[in-house]
């Protein structure tokens, strides 16, 4: 059976903006899938979500997870388009370290300039 796990009662906001809510629903979905069990995480009842919220949660679960399309199953994000945006972009650069390397060096370019 899958285990749902619903952000906003791990979180106890609609607000899923910062950083360390998305450690809040990676450390109750990381031992489910350690476990090879499969969770469907509930976006359902949110009004607001980040990138960063993203990257720390979703991200890093596709960063950490081996197949985590396998046993990470994302709901919720009918009708949230910019939503369903910031989970795919979690994801892939999750897939993919070196974009978030090329991003850093561009950044600290224009600082430094």
């Amino acid at each position: 059976m899958m285990q749902e796990i619903k952000i906003i009662d791990i979180i106890r906001t609609r607000n899923a903006i910062l950083h360390e809510f998305g450690i809040k629903v990676y450390n109750v979905v990381k031992p489910f899938v350690d476990a090879q069990k499969e969770v469907r995480i509930s976006f359902e009842g949110l009004k607001n979500v980040t990138s960063g919220f993203c990257n720390a949660s979703i991200g890093k679960l596709f960063l950490e997870v081996e197949k985590p399309e396998k046993f990470i199953h994302i709901t919720g994000l009918e009708g949230h388009d910019i939503w369903k945006e910031k989970v795919s972009d979690a994801i892939t650069l999750a897939r993919n370290p070196e974009i978030i390397r090329i991003q850093n060096d561009a950044i600290s370019e224009l600082l430094i300039s």
